[in-house]
């Protein structure tokens, strides 16, 4: 073979591998960007959808105009006929900004269906081992980044969603939650009116608990990759109704009753993210804390989580005039006690 004949070959090769990296690069970032619109406008909720498209298209061009200055990448100047060319891709992209950021932008809190479809973002496995290691990876390196969490429940949680399902669809009481997809927010949930009811019913406590630790029922980030729309419903139900089971547990949000309802759901729900923040959460708790957790807290949460009741089976929104007591009961549930407040 000769010189000119190698050199072919390795100008090809090198030319196929920036192919496949351009390809690679483009599907990462094409994908990025509609997990970024979506979140943007469902779960931050941001005004206006226009807004966004014309940032992106701003951006867009600052940066082609920028790398080709530095002469990173090269494309011809713009012309009188650069849109004649182009043509029709222009309505093509607006028409996408119009109706697919659009289309997300209005989402329905009541109906689970259409917030589902939404929100949905289909991936593959490759994309799917990709999110589960990095947001893995970044809820060791902050406990507190609830969207790493909420999308390490949906990427490495299948397993647990469907045995959380099939423990749902067991009882009566859990397929009737199923079949009506109930939601846990503001708009279905009247909290002044449970405020309103007597004390001690689980209405009463669960609207007391949210006043008394700054905390609201819209907070929680809707399942966008989980393509089982009933298994997605299982796993949005479990993180609308976390705050219930602090309530009904009667744990506040610090760090000692955030770990244990964490060892209860870990036990219940068997959900990785649970396990983890159950295994790991410990080592944020200060001595005190630690020698209460081990010796009190965390005997209650194991025991209360194998003896109870699967408590994502409670139809809560039918339970809000039960007293609390009377529910404890009915689930089995020992109230957490310290020793010495006993009488």
């Amino acid at each position: 073979m000769s010189l000119t004949q190698c050199l072919e070959d390795a100008n090809n090769q090198s030319l196929l591998w920036k192919q496949i990296f351009s390809a690679l690069f483009y599907g990462i970032a094409s994908f990025m960007i509609t997990v970024v619109n979506k979140t943007v406008l469902t779960t931050y909720q941001f005004p206006s959808f226009q807004v966004l498209g014309i940032g992106q298209m701003i951006a867009t061009i600052l940066v082609l105009l920028i790398a080709k200055k530095s002469r990173v990448v090269t494309f011809p100047s713009f012309e009188l006929n650069t849109f004649g060319k182009i043509f029709p891709l222009p309505l093509i992209y607006i028409g996408n900004m119009i109706f697919g950021l659009g289309g997300t932008k209005h989402t329905n809190f009541d109906k689970f269906e259409s917030d589902f479809h939404k929100n949905h973002i289909p991936i593959n496995d490759f994309q799917r081992g990709l999110l589960a290691m990095g947001s893995a990876l970044m809820s060791l390196v902050d406990p507190f980044r609830h969207d790493m969490i909420a999308c390490l429940g949906e990427t490495a949680g299948m397993s647990a969603i469907t045995y959380m399902k099939q423990k749902m669809e067991s009882s009566p009481e859990g397929a009737e939650i199923l079949k009506s997809r109930p939601r846990i927010n503001s708009k279905t949930v009247d909290l002044n009116k449970l405020r309103t009811f007597p004390e001690g019913t689980l209405g009463r406590v669960y609207v007391k608990w949210l006043d008394d630790n700054n905390v609201t029922p819209d907070s929680r980030m809707a399942v966008q990759f989980v393509d089982d729309i009933d298994c997605a419903y299982v796993l949005q139900r479990y993180r609308e109704a976390h705050d219930l089971f602090h309530a009904v547990l009667e744990m506040p949000t610090n760090m000692l009753g955030e770990v244990t309802v964490k060892w209860y759901e870990a036990i219940q729900t068997r959900l990785p993210m649970c396990i983890g923040a159950a295994i790991f959460g410990p080592i944020r708790l200060k001595p005190k804390h630690r020698n209460l957790y081990k010796k009190y807290y965390l005997p209650w949460a194991i025991e209360t989580a194998n003896s109870s009741n699967f408590l994502l089976n409670t139809f809560f929104e039918k339970r809000w005039e039960q007293p609390l007591a009377e529910l404890h009961q009915e689930l089995n549930i020992k109230p957490f006690i310290l020793p010495q407040t006993r009488s």
